[in-house]
């Protein structure tokens, strides 16, 4: 039962299609609006690549239903998480196509892992069901006028340059005579501390900075529920476990919090801890001088605290191995990659992708 679609034919059909992407100009205006729209910022990610999947499948075979999920539902149906997970997400790294979605498997999540068949969703959020409803009308579509394997090819072009178009604000890098430290510490500042996701924003910011300086980072998805260490963002020995702990924080921290903290870095053994706040209404840990110094003594454990992104990203061009010119060059695309990475805004990714135009 179902349909088995041959990985190398799907690649094959994938790269054509991107090549198409790149040099037509006549691909059709209904799925580039589509692909737009399930771009905006209240759209969920997983949509882009569920709609690249449906028609990257019609378009190795006419047959196939464009609404499937799994390959056990019908003669028709194929596994959109194998197709997604086999041939779309590695493709789209190596070519240089944005899914929005993040992961090796953007399908292994809401609303697709519960149903067989985008025609069984019921349970959708209100603010994604106008979405969820132009995805599934688009595809019934397809379904409906019996679109043909050149016809799906011609439409999954269109949504590529869309997912093209993405990819390349990510790579918009400054170069470093068109900035100096102090700008871009000016800059940084500015965009974290306003808009909108600023927890996600403080957090990649911290994330970007230790890539500088440490050459594994980790940083976790916010209110991430299977937190294995303290601290929102980790640099990580070659084992893979902690040296450093970094608690980030977009609100008021008291002295009894980063006790706390500092308390729970002992107990799991870290050797490094770090608090970076950005708050109004913080008041300073740093105006009593002992308050680091009692609670490193007590526990043993340097304890670093900076009380705002300037402070921080200060440090970062004292303590990086990087030269001043590779900082000023990695660290707005780095900063790009660390917000995807952690589902900031789209919105926000623009206007971070904006203070830094491609000079090229």
């Amino acid at each position: 039962m179902g349909i088995r679609i041959d990985k190398r034919t799907a690649d094959h059909v994938l790269r054509a299609a991107f090549a198409k992407a790149m040099n037509a100009s006549d691909l059709p205006e209904y799925w580039i609006h589509l692909a737009r729209t399930l771009r905006e910022v209240r759209a969920p990610r997983t949509y882009t690549p569920a709609l690249c999947v449906a028609l990257l499948a019609r378009a190795c075979n006419d047959s196939v239903d464009p609404l499937s999920i799994k390959e056990e539902y019908s003669d028709r149906t194929y596994s959109h998480r194998t197709l997604a997970h086999g041939v779309l997400v590695p493709v789209s790294v190596e070519l240089g196509f944005d899914l929005k979605a993040t992961g090796r498997e953007p399908l292994n999540n809401q609303p697709f892992f519960r149903y067989d068949h985008i025609s069984e969703i019921e349970r959708i959020l209100p603010s994604a069901r106008p979405y969820f409803e132009r995805l599934q009308s688009a595809l019934q579509m397809v379904d409906a006028e019996g679109y043909t394997r050149q016809q799906a090819r011609s439409a999954l072009a269109a949504v590529l340059t869309v997912c093209i178009e993405a990819n390349r604000k990510k790579q918009r890098v400054v170069s470093g005579s068109a900035i100096v430290e102090a700008s871009l510490i000016a800059q940084t500042e500015v965009f974290v501390t306003s808009g909108v996701d600023i927890p996600r924003k403080l957090q990649a910011c911290v994330a970007a900075a230790l890539d500088m300086t440490y050459p594994e980072v980790a940083s976790r998805r916010l209110n991430d529920p299977s937190r294995d260490f303290p601290g929102d963002v980790h640099a990580l020995r070659k084992d893979g476990s902690p040296l450093l702990a970094v608690e980030v924080r977009g609100k008021p921290v008291t002295p009894e919090e980063l006790e706390q903290f500092v308390r729970s870095v002992t107990d799991a053994g870290i050797p490094r801890s770090a608090l970076v706040v950005h708050a109004v209404g913080h008041k300073s840990l740093l105006l009593n001088e002992t308050t680091a110094i009692r609670l490193e003594q007590k526990y043993g454990r340097v304890v670093k605290i900076s009380e705002s992104v300037s402070s921080f990203m200060r440090d970062l061009f004292v303590w990086s191995s990087h030269d001043t010119l590779e900082i000023l060059s990695s660290f707005p695309d780095g900063m790009y990659k660390r917000m995807s990475e952690i589902e900031v805004a789209e919105q926000e990714l623009d206007r971070w992708a904006n203070l830094f135009p491609d000079e090229g």
